[in-house]
This record gives C-alpha cells, structure tokens and sequence, in this order.
C-alpha cells in the first residue's frame, strides 16, 4: 500500500512540474494576449463612444459601432478565458467553458465578417452606383441584425462539438478542442469545412467588390485628369465622345443638369451625397476638403458667401465630396484587409490539420509556443480596427485628442 502510495504521488508530481513547464514555456503568448486584451477593450470602447455620441449617426458610423462591439465582446470576455486555457494548455478539463467562449469567440468573428461585407456592398454602391438607391440606415441596422443571427446560428454547433480532448504527452492531459466523443464521428470535419467555406466565399466576395471600386476609381481619375484646364476646352466640345458615360456618372453638378443626367430623379440622398448649391449651402474648410467622413457638414451657423458661378461651387462640392468617400472607402479597405491577413496563418494551421491530423500532436518547447501563438493571431483583428482609425480618420484622431483632454483636464 505504501508503495502504491508513493507511486500516485511520483506520478502527480510529475505531472504538475510538467504543466507548471508548459506554462512558463506559453507566457510569452500570454504576455502578448494579454496586451492585445488591453489595448483591444480601451481602443474599442473610444471608438464606440465616438461614433455614437459625437459624431453624427450614418450607414458607415453604424458598421463602425458593429465591429467595436463585437471586437469589444472579443477582448473582455473571449481572450482572458484564452489565457485561462493556454496556461492549462494539458490540463483544461472544464468541458463548458470550453464550449461556451469558443462558441461566442466564432459568433463574433461571423458577426466581424457579415459587416465587412455590408461595407464593402454599402462602398461599392456610393462609388460604382452613386445615382441608384443607397443603403440607408435602417437598412444598415438590419443587416447588421441579420448577421448577428445568422453568425449564432452558425457557431451554435461548437456546443456539441468541442468539449474536453484527452492527451497523452509526458503525462495524460485534457485540451480544449474537439470532444472525445465526437473525435471519430464526421461532424468536425463538416464543422471545420463550413468555417473555411464561409471564410473563402466571404474572402471572395469582398476581393471583388473592391476591385470594382478600385477599377471605377481609376477610371474617374483618369477622367479628371482628363479635365484638366489644359484640356477642358477640348472636353466641352466633346461631349457626345466615348468619355461621356463617366461625366454622367462621376459628376454632380447643378440640380437641372442631374434632372437631365438621372431622369428618374433618383438622386442619392446618404451621406455621401451633397446637393446642388441652388438647393443647399455647403462650408467647406480653407482647404475645401471634407474629413474623411462621408459627410460634409458645418455646426457654424455663418456660411461662406456663395460664388456668384454655381457650377463652379458644385464642382468643388463634388471634388471635395469624392476624396472624402475614397478615403473613407480605402480605410474600409484596409480594415478588410488587415482582418483577411489575420486569419490567415490561423486557416493554415487548421488546413494543415485537416490534411494530416497529427501534424502538430507532438511539438515542444518553442515551435509549441509559436503554434498556439500564430492559431490565435485573428484576435489581431479585434485590436487594429481602432489603431487604423487612429491613422487614417482625421475626424476620429480629432475627436479621440478632445476626449483625452477632457479626461485629463476635469476638474
């Protein structure tokens, strides 16, 4: 009896000091995460707050709020219960938690993904189809409602799939991943190509919607460039010539000259749209550039006097008006892309895994460490939204420095 005693105890020693290795060897992944927690939760918090109080509400604020909740959601409740698990990395046997905060982790990147197609569609139609219909704001909290449902319907079948995995390394261990009992049934194999499906299909569609956007934005550069005053004698002569189709689509000029372009009046009124000056007045700043908004706005109750050539005044507009949207849409770009790159060592290692399941079942010390560190890598994405806005939005970077000193100055 006292030699069986002795031998539980020399085998759970053992397998402590080993777990205890383990997760020495993960605290640089947990050194990182926890960062990407930190600044994750206040970045999405500021940048909730600003789109939703301070500035005015409209399809692509709207987007914004979506994304910073449910990258929020990601950094407050998903990434602290993964730090839990990697420093249980072998002895995780809490088979619910598991379950629940993967389920909710795939929820929110499914959410993530049916916004970034919405914006890539709501981007598309403001370049491509700026005299059609846009996408409004009710239509906007639909989409975004749709998706938050369809991503939890899709996500749901994690509840019965993952669960407590045994492993048998130094010592036996429990991970979190698929279930024990579930390993020799088709349905992870099903689970895991419906993820990469969703992945490629929505990958996809936004590649080639913003390829469009990109092809029309050449396009109407080259048309500008084409109406420079060296040329623009010869451009008015010419209307009737193969360049007319983009006049009629890429310029908005007075309201009787876009009754004669849109004779259906369909006139977009969203926040990319600015109309005629004969119908409203626009100030603009000295440099007669909007913010990277999609709107053109003035809180001043003064306006600048209006130039005596209307078509002159419109045209600055309608200038102004279009670099504001294609900095809007190339930030919406960037976001889309940054969110593509961040999954893909993630999809990798899980396609790896797919073709030759027991390819990383016996790694140690720091390919271990870089494995778990390069399959979580898409919680990048839930961080990088608010620095990218920081970068590229001058009205996000001039409202976040109002909100840092009000902090710092109350009294």
């Amino acid at each position: 009896m006292a030699s069986t005693t002795s031998g539980k105890d020399t085998t759970l020693d053992k397998a402590e000091e080993y777990h205890t290795e383990i997760a020495v060897l993960m605290s640089p992944v947990i050194i990182i995460l926890g960062i990407l927690m930190l600044v994750g939760f206040f970045g999405n918090i500021l940048v909730i707050y600003i789109n939703a109080v301070r500035l005015k509400r409209s399809t692509t604020h709207l987007f914004i709020i979506a994304l910073a909740v449910a990258d929020t959601v990601v950094c407050t409740v998903c990434i602290p219960v993964e730090i839990v698990v990697i420093r249980y990395l072998y002895s995780f046997d809490v088979p619910w938690l598991c379950r629940v905060f993967r389920t909710i982790v795939l929820a929110c990147v499914i959410s993530s993904i049916s916004v970034l197609v919405s914006i890539a569609v709501d981007r598309y139609k403001r370049v491509c189809t700026p005299f059609k219909s846009q996408i409004s704001l009710k239509t906007a909290k639909i989409a975004v409602g749709v998706g938050c449902v369809i991503a939890l319907i899709l996500a749901s079948p994690s509840m019965v799939i993952l669960g407590t995995k045994t492993v048998n390394r130094t010592v036996i261990g429990y991970a979190c991943a698929t279930d024990d009992s579930m390993i020799k049934t088709p349905f992870p194999g099903l689970f895991n190509g419906m993820q990469l499906l969703i992945a490629v299909l929505s990958i996809s569609t936004v590649t080639s919607l913003y390829a469009m956007i990109l092809k029309r934005v050449r396009a109407q550069k080259r048309y500008r460039e084409g109406m420079s005053p060296k040329h623009v004698d010869s451009k008015v002569c010419s209307t009737h010539s193969s360049d007319a189709p983009y006049e009629t689509d890429t310029s908005i000029t007075s309201t009787q000259d876009t009754a004669v372009q849109s004779p259906q009046g369909n006139i977009p009124t969203s926040e990319d749209t600015v109309t005629s000056s004969r119908d409203i007045t626009v100030t603009l700043s000295q440099s007669e550039l909007p913010s990277d908004d999609d709107t053109i706005s003035s809180n001043d109750k003064t306006t600048s006097p209006i130039n005596k050539n209307p078509r002159q005044q419109d045209a600055k507009v309608n200038s102004a008006l279009k670099k504001g949207t294609h900095k809007t849409t190339f930030m919406m770009f960037i976001i889309t892309a940054v969110f593509i790159l961040s999954f893909i060592p993630h999809l990798a290692l899980m396609a790896t895994r797919a073709v030759q399941k027991h390819t990383y079942d016996h790694l140690e010390g720091a390919p271990l460490a870089l494995y778990n560190l390069f399959l979580r890598t898409y919680f990048i994405n839930s961080v990088s939204n608010p620095i990218i806005y920081g970068f590229m939005s001058d009205t996000f970077r001039s409202q976040a420095k109002i909100v840092f000193k009000r902090m710092c100055f109350k009294k």
